[in-house]
This record gives C-alpha cells, structure tokens and sequence, in this order.
C-alpha cells in the first residue's frame, strides 16, 4: 500500500500552479519577436564587432535562402543619367548634391570600387536627394534599395529586423518628468558604423569622376550603413545600444540607460531633478559613445548652466553665437515638438505657406501639423474630418474643391495661427497623496470638485486594475465601436 506523504504540499503546490496562469508579467503586453526578427537578432550577436578604430562593424543580414541577385548596372546608369538631367536643371540641387558626395568620401564612408571578381554577386544602388522641409538648403542623398531588376532588389532579400525604437509617446512622457530638461543627437547616426568588407560590394554606387558631372562615371562603393537599406535602421540602434552596454562598467548604468531608453533612433530627450545632475549624465554620455567614435551633439538644455558646460561647437546649431546669460533662447525642434527653452513650454509654428484648394492641398496642410502627444487634436480633427469629407466625392487630386467649401477650409486654415498662442508647460507634476498614491497634480486645487475630480490617481498601464477600468466602462457604457475605445497610456511603455 502507497502512502501519498507529501498529499498537503502538493495540493498547495498545484493551487500555486493554477494561480500562476493567470499572473500577469511584464511580457503580457509585449509583442513576440518573428522569425525573421530572431533571425536578425542572432546575425547581429554573432557577427557584430568592433575594428582596431573602435568603429562598430556589422554585416547585411540576408534573408536565407533567397533569390540570387541579378546584374544590374545598366539600370543604375540609366537612373545615374535621369539624376544628372535634373541636377542640370537645376544649379542649386547639383551643388548641394555634389557637397553631399564629396562629403561621403572625404568621411571615408565611401571608397573608389574595386575591380570586382569574375561571377562575384554585386548590386548597383541608384541614388536621389531629398530635403527637409524645414532644411531647404540642406539635401540628403538616400540609395534607392527597393529598385527592382528582374523583379527582385536589395531590400527584398535583407532582413529589416526588429522595430527596436523606443515608444515615441513613451520618450517624450518622461521627457517631462523632472525639472532640467535637455536635448541632444548622434551625429551621422547611420553613417557611424560600417558594413563587413564581403558585403560592400552590395553597395556599389555610380557617380562622376572627380565628382564632376561633366567627367566619366565611375564606380564607388559604401562602407557604412545606407539611408535606403530596410536593415539599416535595427542594425544602428542595435549597434548604439551595443556600445552602451561595453561602455557602463565604466561610464555607469544611468548613461546607459539614457540610451537605451531615452532615444528615439538618433534623438536623445531626458530630464533629470539638478542641472548637476545633467551635466554629468551628458557628459559621461557623450564620453561613452565617443570610444565608439558616435558624437553626441546639438545639446540644448531648458537651463543655461547646462549648455554652458559644454562646447560652443557642441550646442544646437542656433545656440551657438548666443550669449546664454543675456539673449533669449530660440524655440527648439525636438522629435518634431516646438519647445520653448526660455519658457519650458511646447508650442506650435504654423507655416504661412499658401495651399491651393484641392484635395492635395488640404491633405499637406492637414499632414504639416505634428502633434504627436494630442495637444492640438481638437483642431486637427476638424481638418482630418474636412479632409475625409471631401474625400468621399471622386474628384482629381488637383481639381477645385466645391466652392460651398471654401469658407470652411478657410475658416478652419485661419484658425490654426491660434496654435501658436498655445503654452503647454513642458513638464508634468503629478503629486503623492497621504496614501502614497501616484495623482495628478494641476491647477484645479481650488475648483469646487471632489478631490478624486482635482487630482485623479496615475494607474500604469500594465497594472490590471487598468485593463478592469478599461473593461468596466467599456462594458457599463455600453462601447462597441472599435473607433471609440477608452485606451490607457503608458508612459514607461517602449
């Protein structure tokens, strides 16, 4: 006859194991990575190092097995012929161009191509400039890696990698948690790490030699990670995030995570509690990244004795010849925010451009307008409904909109210079209760509401009393348009 000895503790043990299944952990909310993803995960930790300059090196992560790639030289020259037909067309983009590719080789981020080997596979990047548009004077030039020749391109047999950027809402949330904030960017973020040597023969390029339109075309080749590439985006953050990691025994965990966390692909935005505090996490930041050769520039600061503390050639590009104790500080692009550093607020800049009244005019003006954490979303709306209305009747994107429209085009178009009276304060200030809850703070401590109604509790999103208060109104107010869903935003999400 068996005795069951341990009976007690293993009805405990199975009611732990049965509790356990509906815990939830910090991955519940998170995405799984693909296949592909994994695959390119793995190609980076297997094949990524660091040569004797320090520079980090990483490879074209292909798909495998894929398809062959084709010769396609005859394309590219005859793209490389339609480019120089416009750049004669036009005097101030040929000069632009032709600084841009003097640039690269003067960067050594791009070489003379080698004669390449009988039966060597190869591939031909064609290339095009595009500008800022707030940059008019400023071109950068991308390598078209989804041009097609027999059907196939260099992007369809790279993997793209994971998306490893950080939330967008996230960075900016805790962006304004403390009181200093400050700014700051890699410089060239892409251009900082090269390709493999067997691999740049991928990214072979025509151009002109002597970089003379007028003079024979000639081969070139990258040596660095291309705008154009689908990989390339991954492959820098993974690799900036790789030099973070070998730099914080030294440099320390917080510089780290400034990286890691903080960054949204070559953007940093954080704030800190002193401006001693951000001097020194700047500067250990910057001192971090520069052993793998990644300048950390364009430092802006809503405080003067921070940007004071470092190199005029380091601040932002309008800091730069500002006396910080006397003049007053410039408005600030920031992830495509307007921050006001004299006043610590985020406010908007209208363009005065005029667009015509067409679809594609309404659609520019509604699109010029970034607003990534709401603010403006009762004024954009209008637009994007405006938009949506007229889109429902089929007319060309350039034909005249129905006149009967017009005032309401104008009218909503008019409205949007308000914008720029708009004064958000940059940081936020939730306060802690007696109960040591997280609450929001605000100007409503006088208004005649419950103390509930002035400061509502902060709940993270990953908590599941979030997802029961999501549920409750869903289900008490009886939601079921999809378009009209409660949503919680988290703000250490990503």
């Amino acid at each position: 006859m068996l005795t069951a000895t341990n009976s007690v503790d293993t009805t405990e043990e199975s009611d732990q194991l049965g509790q356990s299944v509906f815990d939830r952990t910090e991955s519940d909310d998170k995405l799984a990575l693909s296949i592909d993803d994994k695959t390119f995960l793995t190609i980076m930790d297997n094949a990524v190092t660091q040569n004797k300059e320090s520079s980090w090196v990483a490879p074209l992560p292909f798909r495998s097995p894929r398809r062959r790639l084709p010769s396609n030289r005859d394309q590219a020259l005859k793209r490389l012929y339609s480019l120089k037909k416009t750049l004669e067309k036009k005097p101030e983009m040929k000069d632009h161009y032709i600084q841009f590719m003097q640039k690269m080789l003067d960067n050594d981020q791009a070489e003379l191509a080698p004669p390449l080997p009988e039966g060597k596979e190869h591939w031909y990047l064609p290339t095009f400039g595009v500008y800022h548009p707030q940059k008019p004077d400023q071109i950068r030039v991308v390598f078209d890696s989804s041009a097609e020749c027999e059907g196939t391109s260099l992007n369809q047999v790279l993997l793209s990698g994971p998306d490893l950027n950080n939330s967008l809402l996230g960075v900016l949330l805790r962006f304004r948690k403390e009181p200093i904030a400050l700014t700051a960017d890699v410089q060239q973020m892409f251009y900082c790490f090269e390709v493999c040597e067997e691999h740049r023969d991928y990214l072979r390029y025509l151009w002109f030699e002597d970089n003379d339109i007028t003079k024979n075309v000639i081969e070139y080749r990258m040596k660095v990670h291309v705008f154009g590439n689908s990989p390339s985006p991954a492959v820098a953050i993974y690799c900036m995030r790789r030099a973070a990691k070998e730099g914080e025994q030294e440099h320390g965990t917080d510089a780290r995570q400034f990286v890691e966390r903080q960054f949204y692909v070559d953007d940093g935005l954080t704030s800190v509690a002193t401006p001693e505090q951000a001097v020194d996490l700047l500067t250990r930041t910057k001192n971090m990244l520069a052993e793998s050769n990644l300048r950390l520039h364009k430092v802006a600061s809503n405080c003067s004795l921070v940007m004071e503390a470092f190199p005029v050639e380091d601040r932002a590009k309008d800091l730069k010849d500002l006396d910080l104790g006397i003049d007053p500080l410039p408005v600030q692009r920031s992830l495509g925010l307007c921050w006001n550093l004299q006043t610590d607020s985020f406010t908007y800049l209208v363009s005065d451009d005029t667009k015509p009244f067409t679809r594609r005019g309404v659609l520019s003006t509604v699109n010029s307008l970034y607003d990534p954490l709401g603010f403006a979303a009762p004024i954009i709306m209008q637009g994007k409904a405006l938009l949506r209305e007229l889109s429902s009747e089929e007319r060309d994107w350039d034909a005249p909109l129905p006149p009967e429209k017009e005032e309401i085009w104008t009218s909503w178009k008019d409205s949007l210079k308000a914008l720029e009276d708009l004064q958000i304060k940059r940081k936020l200030n939730p306060v802690m209760d007696k109960d040591g809850l997280l609450r929001v703070g605000g100007r409503l401590s006088s208004a005649d509401l419950t103390e509930n109604e002035k400061h509502p509790l902060i709940i993270p999103s990953s908590n599941h009393i979030a997802t029961l208060l999501v549920r409750h109104f869903h289900d008490s107010r009886l939601i079921r348009d999809v378009t009209s869903r409660k949503t919680v935003r988290g703000a250490d999400s990503g």
